[in-house]
């Protein structure tokens, strides 16, 4: 079953289909990186003589960094992924609070205009009035 923000995994090892361009970037760069330093490190560490013995430490190295790029892969674009969506859920609270703003402003305002343009009318009539001013949403007791 699937919700809107989740897409469908079939294992935990599974990537969504919306960041798998990430995580191969990230999984491809990290397993050449682990692999050169670790070749190049053990390829010291043994004090190697040529490119055979280069390339059989290559081999065991690359089987290790693919292991860990996965894993190291997957962290990074979860990790991106929930920053990303924090930055956005802020984003939109943010507007809605801007917009609930502007929207009092605008009803306090035909309050307002309302309340003058009766006051208008009654002393064109020369009439008494004697409504009180509109009160703004936090002096009437509620808010928004």
């Amino acid at each position: 079953m699937t919700t809107p923000d989740r897409e469908e995994r079939f294992s935990i090892l599974s990537v969504p289909v919306s960041v798998i361009r990430w995580f191969f970037s990230f999984f491809s760069i990290g397993t050449i990186y682990l692999t050169t330093a670790n070749t190049l490190n053990e390829a010291v560490k043994v004090n190697a003589s040529g490119w055979l013995e280069i390339q059989s430490i290559a081999t065991g190295e690359l089987a290790r960094a693919g292991a860990a790029s996965g894993v190291g892969a997957a962290i990074i674009v979860e990790a991106g992924k929930m920053v990303l969506a924090a930055i956005w859920e802020q984003r939109n609270r943010r507007r809605a609070l801007e917009e609930g703003r502007e929207e009092g402003r605008q009803e306090n305002e035909a309050l307002w205009s309302a309340w003058l343009q009766r006051w208008e009318e009654a002393e064109k009539r020369g009439e008494a009035f004697d409504e009180p001013p509109p009160r703004s949403n936090q002096q009437n007791g509620t808010s928004k």
